[in-house]
């Protein structure tokens, strides 16, 4: 049997084990000796660890999932840390048991959790029908029906249980790709009662969720001094409040039959020599025609007024100068054009909503649009709400009405006027935009499709930086220091005087310039070039570009378009402006559709921009009579604020947001048509520009078609509360244009 034991010469499977016992256990008094201090000085520690104390709000639901801080010193800690630490694995054993025997429990307590861990899991089996001849499976009912998971219903593989338990509810998804971080937050909550505080501290630290969203929502208010909330009352008044960020889009290709204008243009080209509504051509056909037309050329009856004016002007010089063919040529393009016009404007021959600034984009471009991100008009939901408020309780005064605090909070926000003035930009005729952006197509010098952004602009938060915001705040700063008790000189006024007085002072509360409070004051731009990524993404396109702040100075600058402008100032303080266009020699006080001759000054920005109304205030040019003029050099603005933003801010937003998805800002360049010489003649080659892009990745289409969070974007510049006043203004000042 040699020097192994007779034992395994009978059970030869207990040789591994023998084998990896020390053969000395000299030591092993010592590590009883040692486990039983352990256990004495440990034990303390371990039993204060093991009676923990329920919360008291733990019967309300409101639980901390937060691992309890343990004493230290415990009999666990002991036994690594006593010195003579066992060297063998059998003296580890013994100091163990001995630090339990008699004077530890916490070995039991933890052999009855694994015991009663391993019960579970074999119930829960059981109960799945996953042991169906198990010990328990004889006492613990059977499922009526049990479907092994490996098989599934009608045989089609069903998900393991553990991973549906894993499933988080999503917030929605808007059209435009966008889903409430802060509602995601809320519909995922742990506790299901708590204080408003509470709540707010659980929504803050989800990913995403910014304090912008809680306050434009008015969730921070209605939470914030509530003792008692419950999540469902949390969850509600998010999806009554939300913040719903909406599109329009102007302009874009409607269907239309090319080949069919194609054959309209031929037979009308061959009824040159007649009259224009010659009935050999045929008045449904003739209409078919200027319908395609409008519409191939996204036509504005500003524009076709235009065109056809400056097309008698041409024909005019070509009759004056003896020209009769060139000038026959002219002025029957210009009943054309007005033809159109007309047609247009009476009888809406063309697209649905046509768009208004098609003329400032580099050349080359096709499928021309404006696509505007607003917020909903706040009158119309103000009457909505109401009404369904009507519909729920019946007539009569709110105050009388058994509203929820969710209600009641809701109709004070309308009241506080926070949802009810509309924001209405000098450039369009849609309320409360928060940002437009103004696009075509292009195929690039990579023969890339590219949805290219020719202009991102925001008139609201434009305003707002220049002449601020009405606030909740604002408005009460403004009725303090203009309320009339504390104005002597009106003093001997009677109440009805009084009264009067103070309507029409507060009819202009935070001041005539402020405008409605909006979100997004520092990221509108990121918000506007998130949703154009999404757009590409989904429409096929492979390339976003971004035009540069050279061309977008040069596109505004009147010296490009203008010989000279003259002004006056009127005795009511409005301004008379007159222009030149560029070839034609004379001053038109009506350009575009806009009457200059009473320009409010605070309006004189948005119709010469910032740094020619700044000359104009300031009374500069030339000295011609009554008038004052600025010409050549005097027109020309250097645009320092759109270079910041194409040339910095936009690229390097793109740039950081396109890197988590594969992709990084570079530049291309496009084809802008021919060059024309003095003569008109055009150039041999095609002309070009340089822009930057930024490639649409698998992995950006895949990313941006589950949603974006809304308000998830970091500010270009530090919050106004970080800055103070005057650096703010520098910079803010910078980012005008």
């Amino acid at each position: 049997m040699s020097d192994i034991g007779a034992a395994f010469g009978f059970f030869p499977q207990m040789k591994p084990r023998r084998q990896g016992l020390p053969s000395d256990s000299a030591n092993l008094p010592i590590d009883v000796l040692r486990g039983r201090l352990a256990g004495l000085l440990g034990a303390p520690a371990d039993i204060l660890n093991l009676l923990r104390t329920p919360q008291p709000t733990e019967m309300f639901g409101e639980v901390d999932y937060t691992p309890q801080t343990q004493i230290p010193y415990g009999t666990e800690q002991l036994l690594k840390e006593l010195p003579l630490a066992p060297t063998s694995k059998i003296g580890q054993v013994a100091g163990q048991a001995a630090s339990f025997v008699p004077l530890n429990p916490m070995p039991a307590v933890r052999g009855v959790q694994k015991v009663g861990q391993v019960v579970g899991e074999e119930l829960a089996a059981t109960m799945l029908g996953q042991r169906p001849n198990s010990m328990i499976s004889k006492v613990v009912p059977q499922p009526l029906f049990a479907v092994p998971p490996e098989q599934g219903l009608l045989s089609v593989k069903t998900e393991p249980i553990e991973n549906l338990l894993q499933t988080k509810p999503q917030a929605p998804v808007s059209d435009i790709g966008f889903y409430s971080a802060t509602e995601q937050a809320a519909l995922n909550l742990g506790r299901n009662k708590g204080t408003g505080q509470s709540f707010i501290n659980d929504i803050m630290k989800a990913p995403d969720v910014k304090k912008e969203e809680l306050q434009f929502t008015g969730l921070e208010d209605f939470l914030r001094d509530k003792p008692n909330v419950t999540k469902q009352e949390v969850q509600d008044y998010l999806a009554n409040n939300r913040v719903d960020v909406q599109e329009v889009t102007l302009g874009g290709k409607e269907p239309f039959d090319a080949n069919r204008l194609n054959q309209l243009e031929n037979e009308f080209k061959s009824l040159k020599e007649h009259p224009i509504d010659d009935p050999a051509f045929g008045q449904e056909k003739y209409d078919e025609l200027i319908r395609l037309m409008n519409i191939r050329d996204q036509s504005t009856t500003t524009s076709l007024y235009d065109a056809a004016e400056r097309a008698m002007r041409s024909g005019q010089r070509a009759q004056s100068q003896g020209n009769k063919i060139t000038a026959e040529k002219y002025f029957r393009e210009a009943e054309l054009l007005n033809t159109r016009a007309e047609k247009l404007d009476l009888e809406g021959q063309g697209i649905a909503n046509p768009p208004r600034y098609e003329k400032y984009q580099l050349a080359g471009g096709d499928n021309y649009r404006e696509i505007l991100l607003t917020l909903p008009e706040n009158m119309s939901a103000y009457d909505k709400y109401t009404k369904s408020l009507r519909e729920k309780y019946g007539q009569g005064g709110f105050a009388n009405l058994p509203l929820t605090d969710i209600e009641r909070a809701r109709l004070d926000k309308f009241y506080a006027g926070e949802d009810v003035s509309p924001y209405k930009s000098s450039h369009f005729d849609q309320p409360n935009i928060l940002a437009h952006m103004r696009v075509n197509d292009r195929i690039d010098a990579d023969g890339k499709k590219m949805l290219l952004v020719e202009e991102i602009q925001s008139d609201w938060h434009q305003a707002g930086r220049e002449k601020g915001y009405k606030t909740k705040e604002s408005l009460e700063k403004w009725y303090n220091q203009n309320k009339l008790d504390d104005d002597p000189s009106f003093a001997d006024l009677n109440s009805e005087q009084r009264s009067v007085i103070e309507q029409n002072r507060n009819a202009g509360m935070g001041g005539d310039n402020a405008v409605p409070d909006a979100p997004f004051k520092d990221t509108w731009y990121q918000l506007a070039l998130k949703r154009l990524t999404k757009y590409a993404a989904e429409n096929g396109y492979e390339r976003i570009g971004l035009t540069t702040g050279r061309q977008q100075a040069d596109r505004f600058n009147l010296a490009e378009s203008f010989d000279a402008m003259n002004y006056k100032k009127n005795k009511d303080g409005t301004y008379a402006i007159a222009v030149k266009p560029k070839g034609e020699g004379i001053f038109q006080s009506d350009f575009g559709g806009t009457t200059l001759s009473n320009i409010p000054e605070k309006e004189l920005p948005s119709i010469v921009g910032k740094e020619l109304a700044q000359k104009i205030i300031s009374g500069e040019g030339r000295q011609a009579a009554s008038r004052k003029v600025l010409e050549g050099i005097d027109l020309q603005v250097g645009g320092e604020g759109m270079k910041k933003y194409y040339d910095e801010i936009y690229p390097k937003f793109l740039d950081k947001y396109g890197k988590k998805y594969g992709a990084s800002v570079g530049e291309t360049q496009i084809t802008t048509g021919y060059a024309r010489d003095a003569d008109g003649i055009p150039a041999q080659r095609p002309s070009k520009e340089t822009i930057r892009y930024l490639d649409i990745t698998p992995q950006m289409k895949e990313g941006t078609s589950k949603g974006q969070p809304l308000f998830a974007a970091t500010p270009a510049i530090p919050a106004a509360g970080l800055l103070d006043e005057e650096k703010r203004k520098e910079i803010t000042s910078l980012l005008d244009y």
